[in-house]
C-alpha cells in the first residue's frame, strides 16, 4: 500500500516543483540534466512518475532513480546509451547529493549537458490535505469507512510517514504515536514482503540478530540509532563486507561510520580497481584526512595528506574539490619552506601539481601565476645547490606542456627549449643519468618548433632525439621499443619538413624492431600494426602506390588477430579506414569502408563518447565510395551529419580536424556528382567544425577559410549564386583577418580565394571594380609565387569573366591596364 510505484495516494501537491520542471523540460539546450534530490521518503518517485506520465516527444526523457546507488561505470555507460537519441533530458533521483554528485556533475557536464539540481522539502505545504487524501485512497483501497482524522505531529516528518500514519489511521489504530510505534504498528497487520523504505523501517523498529548490510546501513540515514549496530557489524568485517555490499553502501559508510569501520572498508577499497575512478575513494579520504587534522599539528603531516586528496579527487573526476585540496597543500610546504628553506623543492613540486589542477578547471590566469612562481623558486633553488638542476629542467618540460595546453605556444617554445638546453648539457656530463631526458625533451622540442612552422630547427632537434634513442637502445636493449616508437612518432613530423623519403626510412626502421620485438614478445602486435599502417600512409604520399597497399593490407591482418576486444576492433576499424585511402582498388576500398561503418557502430553501440567521431569518420568514407560508384548514399550521409550535430564540444575540439577532413573529401565529391543540397550540407558541417576549433588550432583559422572557399564552390554548382558570392566575399574577408598584405602576397590558397570571389561577383555582377582589383591581383601573386599553371588559368579565367560582366567593356579593359601599370611600376 506505500510503495509510491503502486500510486495507491493520488499524485498532489509540488506545484512550484512541477513548474521549475516544466521550465527544465522547456529550455533550448538540447542536452540537460537534473537532479531530484531529498531524503527518503520525501516523495521523488512520485514526482519524477508524475513527469514522465506529462512528457511530450520533442525531447527524450531518460529516468535514472536512485542514481546515487549507480557506480560511476554503469551511470556514464547509461548516459552514453542515451546519447544517440539526439536532443534530451536526463532525470536523476538520489537521497543524497555530496561528492558522489559533484563528480558526476562535472564529468557529465563535459558531454555539453547543462547540469542542475531540485532539493525536495521532506513533507507537503498542506499536511490536512495530504492526510485527507491519503485517508481516503486507502479507505478505498481497503474498503474501509471513512477517516476524517488531523494528521498526527511527527517530528522530522516527511510524506512517506505522513502516509504511514494515514494508513494506520484507515486500520482504526492509534496515531497520536511516535514514528517507532507506527511503524510497528503496520508491521504487526502486515502479511507480506516489505520493500524499499518499508523495509528499512521494519529493520529498524525490530533489527534482527544477522541484518542484510546494505539495508541496515540505508535505513540508518532515516533511523540514526542504528548507526552503532552499523559500526558494530562493520568492524572487524568491514573488509571483508567492503566486497559484498553496493557502492552506495560504501559512499553511505565514507560520510556516517565511525573510523575504526572506516579505516577497514579504506584497507579493502583504496586497492580496489573497481573504485578507481569513482569518488568513493576520495570521500573516504576526506574523512579520515579531516579526522587526522584535528590531531595534527605537523606542516609536513598535512601537507602529504592533501596531497594526497587531491590526488584522488582528481581521479574522481572532482576538479574542484581536487584544486581546493592541492591550494591547501601548497599553503602547508609554504609555511615548511618559510620555516626551513631546504623544504622549497616540496613547495615547487606542489605548485606543479597544482597547476595542473587548475587545468582542468579552465582557471588560465592563475595556472600561469603558479606555474611561474613555481619556475622563479626552482631557479632560485637550483641557484642556492646546482644539484637541483634536473628538477628545475624537468619543471620547465612541464611548464611547456601547461603553456601548450592553454593555448600559449611562444610561451611553450620558451620553456622547452631552455628545458632541452639544460638536459643536453646534463647529458653530456652525466649520459648515464640523463641522456633519456634529452632524447625524449628533444623530442618534444622538435614537436613544438614544428608546431610554430620553425620545420628546419625542428628537424634539427628530432635528429638529436633519435641520435640519443639509438644510443641509448644500443646501450640498453630495454630501450628498443623506446626507439621505435620515437621513429615511428617523427615519420609524419619529418614528411611535412619536406623529407618525405626519410621519413619513410624512419618509419620502415621502427617497423624492423618492432618485428624484432614482436617475434620475442607478442605484446608488440599492437604498435607493430601500428606502424605499418603510418608506412602505407608515407608510401602512398610518396607516389610508391604499389608498395602503400601491402602495408596497409598487413597491418589490417594484424589487427585482424587482435580483435578480440573493444581495443583490438578499433584498432581494426582505424585500419580499414587507412586502406580505403591508399588501396588503390574501388572494391577493396568499399568493402574496407563498409566494414569499418559496421565495426565504429557495434563500438559506439556501447561507448559512444570514445568512437563518435571515428563512426563519423568511416560513414563520410563510406558514402564517398558509394557516391563515386554510383549508389544511393542519402542515408548514410543523413546518419552521418545527425551524428555530427549531436557531437560534444569536447569531442569537437579533440578530434574536429580530422573528422573535417574526412567530410570536406566527402564534400566535394557529392558536389561533382551533383549532390548538391547534401554537399552543402556537409560543407557547412566542416565549416561548423572549423569555426569550433580554429581559435586552439594552429592550422584551424586557414582550414575554416578553406572550407568556406569549398562552402561558396557548393553554393555555386547548385546555383545559390548570391550565398556563394557573400561567402566567398567572408573568406577574403577572414584572410586580410589573419594575415598582412606583406604575408598574403606569398600564400596560393589566397590567390585562389580571390580568384573564386572574384569569378562569383562576375557572375552576379556585383561590385565589379572591386572584383576586377581582387583577381588581378590573384594573377600577380600566383605568378609571383610560381604557382601551378591550372591556378593560374583560374585567376586569368576570373579576370576574364569581371571584364565580361561589365556594361562597358571598353572602360573595363582599359581599368586593367591601369592596374596592370601600377602594379609594373611598383614591383620596379
Amino acid at each position: 500500500m506505500l510503495d509510491a510505484r503502486q500510486e495507491v495516494v493520488p499524485f498532489h501537491g509540488r506545484t512550484a516543483e512541477l513548474a521549475e520542471l516544466a521550465g527544465w523540460r522547456n529550455d533550448p539546450a538540447p542536452l540537460a540534466a537534473l537532479l531530484v534530490h531529498g531524503p527518503a521518503g520525501c516523495g521523488k518517485t512520485r514526482l519524477v512518475t508524475k513527469v514522465e506520465a506529462d512528457w511530450d516527444d520533442e525531447k527524450r526523457l531518460v529516468v535514472i532513480d536512485d542514481a546515487d546507488r549507480w557506480a560511476w561505470p554503469d551511470l556514464f555507460a547509461k548516459l552514453q546509451e542515451s546519447m544517440r537519441s539526439g536532443p534530451q533530458r536526463v532525470l536523476l533521483t538520489s537521497r543524497t547529493t555530496g561528492w558522489w554528485w559533484s563528480s558526476t556533475r562535472q564529468r557529465v557536464a563535459d558531454l555539453d549537458y547543462v547540469m542542475g539540481d531540485l532539493e525536495l522539502s521532506p513533507s507537503l505545504d498542506n499536511r490536512k490535505r495530504s492526510f485527507t487524501l491519503a485517508c481516503r485512497a486507502f479507505a478505498r483501497a481497503l474498503n474501509a469507512g471513512h477517516v476524517g482524522e488531523e494528521p498526527p505531529a511527527i517530528a522530522d516528518e516527511t510524506v512517506h510517514d505522513l502516509h504511514m500514519a494515514a494508513l494506520t489511521a484507515v486500520h482504526g489504530d492509534p496515531t497520536d504515536v511516535n514514528r517507532t510505534q507506527l511503524v510497528r504498528q503496520l508491521k504487526a497487520r502486515d502479511t507480506g514482503t516489505p520493500a524499499d523504505k518499508l523495509a528499512e523501517d521494519y529493520l529498524a523498529v525490530a533489527p534482527p540478530d544477522d541484518p542484510d548490510p546494505d539495508l541496515l546501513v540505508r535505513a540508518a540515514t532515516r533511523w540514526p540509532q542504528l548507526l552503532p549496530k552499523v559500526d558494530e557489524l562493520f568492524t572487524g568485517k568491514g573488509a571483508e563486507l567492503a566486497d559484498q555490499v553496493d557502492i552506495s553502501t560504501l559512499r553511505t559508510l565514507a560520510a556516517t561510520a565511525g573510523l575504526p569501520p572506516l579505516e577497514q572498508v579504506a584497507r579493502r577499497v583504496f586497492p580496489d580497481e573497481r573504485f578507481a575512478l569513482d569518488a568513493l575513494p576520495a570521500m573516504i579520504t576526506k574523512r579520515l584526512v579531516d579526522n587526522n587534522l584535528r590531531h595534527s599539528e605537523d606542516w609536513l603531516e598535512q601537507a602529504e595528506m592533501w596531497g594526497n586528496l587531491s590526488a584522488r579527487t582528481a581521479l574522481a573526476g572532482l576538479r574542484e574539490e581536487a584544486a581546493d585540496a592541492s591550494q591547501r597543500e601548497v599553503d602547508a610546504y609554504r609555511e615548511l619552506a618559510a620555516q626551513d628553506p631546504e623544504n622549497r623543492p616540496l613547495l615547487a613540486d606542489a605548485m606543479g601539481d597544482l597547476g595542473l589542477r587548475l587545468i582542468a578547471l579552465g582557471r588560465t590566469d592563475e595556472v600561469i601565476k603558479v606555474s611561474e612562481e613555481a619556475i622563479e623558486l626552482w631557479k632560485q633553488i637550483a641557484t642556492d645547490d646546482p644539484e637541483t638542476m634536473p628538477q628545475l629542467a624537468s619543471a620547465l618540460e612541464q611548464i611547456s606542456y601547461r603553456y601548450s595546453a592553454l593555448g600559449k605556444r611562444e610561451e611553450a617554445m620558451d620553456a622547452i627549449s631552455r628545458s632541452a638546453v639544460m638536459f643536453q648539457e646534463l647529458a653530456q656530463l652525466y649520459p648515464a643519468l640523463f641522456r633519456v631526458d634529452f632524447a625524449r625533451v628533444a623530442g618534444a622540442l622538435a614537436r613544438r618548433l614544428y608546431l610554430v612552422g620553425r620545420r628546419d630547427e625542428a628537424a634539427d632537434a628530432m635528429h638529436w632525439s633519435l641520435v640519443n634513442w639509438r644510443e641509448i637502445a644500443r646501450d640498453d636493449p630495454r630501450y628498443e621499443p623506446e626507439l621505435a616508437r620515437n621513429l615511428a612518432a617523427c615519420g609524419g613530423m619529418i614528411a611535412d619538413f619536406g623529407r618525405p623519403e626519410r621519413a619513410a626510412e624512419a618509419v620502415e626502421e621502427s617497423i624492423v624492431v618492432f618485428r624484432r620485438l614482436t617475434a620475442a614478445n607478442p605484446e608488440f602486435t599492437r604498435e607493430l600494426a601500428d606502424a605499418l599502417l603510418r608506412h602505407s600512409q608515407l608510401l602512398d604520399g610518396l607516389g610508391r602506390y604499389d608498395e602503400a597497399p601491402f602495408a596497409a593490407q598487413e597491418s589490417v591482418v594484424l589487427w585482424r588477430k587482435l580483435a578480440v576486444d573493444a581495443a583490438g576492433r578499433a584498432g581494426l576499424a582505424a585500419a580499414l579506414l587507412n586502406l580505403v585511402d591508399v588501396a588503390g582498388d574501388r572494391a577493396v576500398e568499399r568493402a574496407a569502408a563498409a566494414e569499418s561503418v559496421e565495426l565504429y557502430r557495434e563500438l559506439a553501440r556501447t561507448n559512444p563518447v570514445h568512437h563518435q567521431v571515428n563512426l563519423a569518420r568511416a560513414l563520410a568514407a563510406h558514402s564517398e565510395q558509394l557516391v563515386v560508384t554510383g549508389k544511393a548514399v542519402d542515408e548514410h550521409v543523413r546518419e552521418m551529419l545527425d551524428l555530427c550535430a549531436r557531437l560534444p564540444l569536447q569531442l569537437v575540439m579533440a578530434f574536429g580536424a580530422d573528422l573535417a577532413m574526412s567530410l570536406h573529401s566527402l564534400g566535394r565529391a557529392l558536389s561533382q556528382l551533383d549532390h548538391h543540397d547534401l554537399s552543402i550540407a556537409v560543407i557547412e558541417q566542416v565549416v561548423d567544425i572549423w569555426r569550433t576549433t580554429a581559435p586552439r588550432n594552429q592550422s584551424g583559422p586557414l582550414a575554416y577559410i578553406l572550407a568556406l572557399q569549398q562552402l561558396s564552390l557548393n553554393l555555386r554548382a547548385a546555383e545559390r549564386f548570391d550565398e556563394s558570392r557573400n561567402t566567398a566575399h567572408l573568406a577574403v574577408v577572414l584572410w586580410h583577418m589573419a594575415l598582412p598584405q606583406s604575408e598574403l602576397d606569398t600564400h596560393a590558397a589566397y590567390a585562389d580565394t580571390l580568384a573564386v570571389y572574384g569569378r562569383l561577383c562576375a557572375e552576379t555582377k556585383h561590385d565589379l571594380d572591386n572584383a576586377l582589383v581582387l583577381a588581378h591581383r590573384a594573377v600577380l601573386i600566383t605568378r609571383d609565387i610560381g604557382g601551378e599553371p591550372d591556378k593560374l588559368e583560374l585567376a586569368l579565367a576570373a579576370v576574364d569573366a569581371v571584364i565580361d560582366a561589365f556594361d562597358d567593356r571598353h572602360a573595363a579593359q582599359k581599368r586593367l591596364e591601369e592596374l596592370v601599370s601600377s602594379s609594373s611600376a611598383a614591383s620596379a
